[in-house]
């Protein structure tokens, strides 16, 4: 199956949850956890923007469902909201064109 692009975008509700979700993210990743191995799912990058409670993820999934369900322990834990958007790639946006051009 094909995995699609996402961008997920994230922002903490409050200081005290971005605190404590920082510590467990933390620990997660010295612990490898973000390296494990999930099914239709595929991390490309994490970015922290810590100054204001926000972050990106860059992610592929087979679907949006997957995404969201992973996010959703830091969501009920840490009140984090996130907004997934599917995206493209360069080389998907120039096939697009291509496609249109036609």
């Amino acid at each position: 199956m094909t995995m699609q692009l996402y961008i997920i975008n994230w922002s903490f509700q409050s200081a005290e949850d971005q605190l404590f979700a920082t510590q467990e993210f933390c620990e997660y990743f010295q612990n490898g956890k973000l390296n494990e191995f999930i099914e239709g799912f595929e991390l490309k990058f994490i970015a922290h923007t810590p100054q204001d409670g926000t972050g990106i993820i860059i992610c592929k999934a087979e679907n949006a469902s997957i995404a969201f369900n992973l996010l959703n322990i830091w969501r009920e834990n840490y009140d984090i909201s996130f907004n997934i958007k599917p995206a493209l790639t360069s080389e998907e946006l120039v096939d697009l064109k291509k496609s249109t051009d036609e």
